[in-house]
């Protein structure tokens, strides 16, 4: 008995049809793409743009000018002060009475030297006496000058309007000069853009400029150039680079942009513009 030899049945799939609704779909898609890609070359291609930026402000370092005992601590880290409102009062009692020991030694060679003019012309006192009494008199209105001065310097007040920050002072502490107690940061803040050095051939003061901060997605901030730093951020370091060693690598600086918000995109965020936040900045430049 011989077996058959069987050959498997090819099998042809048809084709599968393309669905005009699949080719509609990919057709769409291509074009939503390419609109994109235009609208992003053009958008570059108009604008400068750097995520090196943040928002910055003046912020006042407040140090007592006497050493002395903190009486009272007016302000709490956050508070909103006006200029020339309290911040910290040191106890006046030990410089209320320097001053009145300075008042009665100026009121006391003040009338010697009267005296001393007035004898002068009998020739009871010599000249030298009378030259000694005047700088007698000079010094102690001096000493009386600075006692007032040390005396109003117990009183501590806003030099600006801003917000209270860093506060490291409390009641009953000893202060003494150049030991910051507080910081006011100035309620006026701007951004500080940092572009390449390719990018700044365009950019100039006057120039529009809209920008995003990363705390607040929800809106779109503008702004002006206000103007261009004068050198690059590595000219300010501390220990600034020296091309002239032999091992020099070309590194693309960046200048600081001073931009300013336009004061009508900033109501309602006026308190959440807080300095240090990151800024994303573009400039139109065509």
């Amino acid at each position: 008995m011989t077996e058959s030899s069987t050959q498997p049945e090819t099998v042809t799939l048809p084709e599968p049809k393309k669905s005009p609704l699949r080719i509609a779909g990919f057709l769409l898609l291509a074009v939503i793409c390419l609109g994109f890609t235009f609208k992003y070359a053009v958008f570059r291609y108009h604008h400068e743009t750097t995520d090196n930026a943040y928002i910055t402000a003046h912020i006042h370092y407040i140090a007592p000018q006497v050493t002395g005992v903190v009486k009272t601590v007016a302000v709490e880290n956050n508070t909103r002060v006006k200029a020339g409102d309290l911040l910290v009062q040191i106890d006046p009692e030990p410089f209320d009475a320097l001053l009145a020991d300075a008042v009665a030694k100026n009121e006391r060679a003040e009338g010697d030297y009267q005296r001393a003019q007035g004898l002068a012309n009998t020739r009871v006192v010599s000249v030298q006496d009378l030259a000694h009494a005047r700088d007698d008199a000079n010094s102690a209105a001096a000493q009386l000058r600075m006692s007032q001065l040390n005396r109003r310097y117990t009183t501590i007040v806003s030099p600006v309007d801003g917000v209270v920050g860093g506060r490291s002072v409390e009641a009953g502490n000893t202060v003494q000069p150049s030991i910051n107690l507080l910081a006011v940061v100035e309620a006026n803040p701007w951004v500080e853009a940092n572009f390449k050095e390719t990018q700044v051939a365009h950019i100039h003061p006057g120039q529009t400029v809209s920008m995003t901060i990363d705390a607040i997605p929800d809106h779109t901030f503008t702004g002006k150039v206000v103007s261009i730093a004068p050198a690059s951020g590595r000219e300010f370091a501390l220990l600034p680079a020296d091309n002239a060693t032999g091992n020099f690598t070309k590194i693309v600086q960046r200048l600081p942009v001073r931009i300013e918000f336009d004061r009508d995109s900033m109501k309602g965020y006026e308190d959440r513009l807080a300095p240090g936040l990151s800024v994303v900045a573009s400039v139109r430049v065509r």
